[in-house]
C-alpha cells in the first residue's frame, strides 16, 4: 500500500468520523429543543460542539448561507478534491498544492467576513435609531426589536434574524446578541447586549441608554473615517512593498529567463528562492499586523 493510499483511507475515516459527530449532535439538539421544532431550527444553542458546527459558524460569519448537511456534503467533496490533487500532483507538489489551496480559501473567506463586519457595523446605528422610534411609540423592547429587524437589509438583517430564531428557541435576547457578537466578531453587539441586560436587570431608561449607544456608534464611525484618511499613505506603501518583489520576479522569469536559470535549476538556488519566498510572506504578515495595530 502506497503512502497516498494511506492518505486516502485516513481522509475517508476522518469524513466518516465527522458524519457520525454530526448525527450525534443532531440527536442531542432534537432531544434538547423537542421534536416539534422545524428542521432548520434544530440547532444547538451552544456553538462549536463538533467540527461541522465549527465549519458552519465559520461559513456563516463569512456570509455564506449553508446548513449542517451542506457543510457535511461540502466536506466530502473537499476530501475527494484533496485526494485527487495528491494523486495527480505527486508526493512532491501535492501537499504544497493542497496547503496553498486551503490557505487561499481561508484568506478569501476571512476577507469577505471582514467586509461584511464593516457593513454590519455601519448598519447598526440606523437600526438602533429605528428601535428607539418603536420604543417611543409605546412598544416593549422585544416587539420593537422584531419590527425594526424586518426593515434591515443584509448582512446585519441576516444576523438579526438569527438572533430572533434563537429567541424563539428560548434564548434570552441579550444572550442571542452575545452569541452573534462572538460569531461575527462584532463587539458593538456585545455592548448592546450589556445595555439590554442592564436595563432588564437593574431598570432605568432604555431609550436614554440606547441614545448614548447610538451616539457612541456615530463617534466611532467618524473616528474610523478620519483614521482611514490619515493612514492611506501607509496602506499604499505596504501594498507597494509587498507586491514589488513578486512583480520583479515575475518580470525576470518571463522576459529574462536565462538570468534566473541558475537559481531555478541548482539546489542552492532553489534553497535561496525558498528562503526568499518565506521572508516575503513573513514581511507581508508583519506589514499587515502593523496596519491592523494602528
Amino acid at each position: 500500500m502506497t503512502e497516498w493510499q494511506l492518505w486516502s483511507l485516513t481522509m475517508l475515516a476522518l469524513a466518516l468520523a465527522v458524519w457520525l459527530l454530526m448525527r450525534s449532535a443532531r440527536r442531542q439538539t432534537e432531544q434538547a429543543v423537542g421534536g416539534d421544532v422545524p428542521k432548520r431550527r434544530r440547532r444547538a444553542l451552544t456553538p462549536r460542539e463538533t467540527l461541522v458546527e465549527w465549519l458552519y459558524d465559520y461559513l456563516v460569519s463569512a456570509g455564506l448561507s449553508v446548513t449542517p448537511r451542506a457543510v457535511a456534503i461540502g466536506g466530502g467533496v473537499l476530501v475527494m478534491l484533496v485526494m485527487l490533487a495528491l494523486a495527480l500532483a505527486g508526493s512532491r507538489f501535492g501537499p504544497l498544492l493542497v496547503a496553498g489551496g486551503l490557505l487561499l480559501a481561508n484568506a478569501l473567506l476571512r476577507l469577505r467576513a471582514a467586509r461584511l463586519r464593516e457593513t454590519s457595523r455601519s448598519q447598526l446605528a440606523p437600526f438602533m435609531e429605528s428601535v428607539m422610534r418603536e420604543l417611543g411609540s409605546g412598544k416593549n423592547l422585544e416587539v420593537a426589536f422584531r419590527q425594526a429587524a424586518r426593515r434591515v437589509p443584509a448582512p446585519l438583517g441576516d444576523a438579526l434574524q438569527r438572533i430572533l430564531i434563537r429567541r424563539d428557541l428560548g434564548l434570552e435576547l441579550h444572550d442571542g446578541l452575545v452569541r452573534e457578537a462572538q460569531l461575527l466578531k462584532l463587539f458593538e453587539l456585545q455592548l448592546l447586549a450589556t445595555t439590554v441586560q442592564i436595563s432588564q436587570v437593574h431598570g432605568g431608561s432604555l431609550r436614554d441608554m440606547l441614545a448614548s449607544f447610538v451616539a457612541m456608534l456615530h463617534l466611532q464611525e467618524r473616528g474610523r473615517r478620519e483614521l482611514s484618511a490619515m493612514t492611506g499613505e501607509t496602506r499604499v506603501t505596504a501594498l507597494i512593498l509587498g507586491g514589488l518583489p513578486i512583480l520583479m520576479a515575475a518580470y525576470m522569469y518571463f522576459f529574462n529567463y536565462e538570468f534566473m536559470r541558475p537559481m531555478l535549476e541548482s539546489s542552492g538556488g532553489q534553497v535561496a528562492l525558498a528562503v526568499a519566498a518565506a521572508m516575503q510572506v513573513a514581511g507581508a504578515v508583519a506589514l499587515w499586523r502593523m496596519l491592523k495595530s494602528v
